[in-house]
């Protein structure tokens, strides 16, 4: 499974869980997949709240797009 909402999230970290009571994975490993469900997490939460500002018709008028915008300083990844 792949986790693609909090649900998805929720069930992967307790998946984790239930492998690190039966001494499957160590401590280290569940806590480096705890922190990249958390950073997940953080990444849906920003998504969230985004759709909730953008869905305000006076904000989404003025909001630019910095997804789309090339930084001069980052090279440009070219398939």
């Amino acid at each position: 499974m792949l986790p693609v909402n909090t649900k998805s999230l929720f069930s992967t970290l307790c998946l984790y869980m239930e492998k690190l009571d039966q001494d499957e994975i160590d401590v280290y490993k569940a806590s480096a997949m705890a922190k990249l469900i958390g950073q997940a997490n953080n990444l849906l939460t920003y998504e969230l709240k985004r759709a909730l500002l953008l869905s305000n018709p006076e904000i989404a008028s003025c909001h630019r797009s910095l997804e789309l915008k090339e930084f001069d300083s980052l090279p440009q990844y070219k398939p």
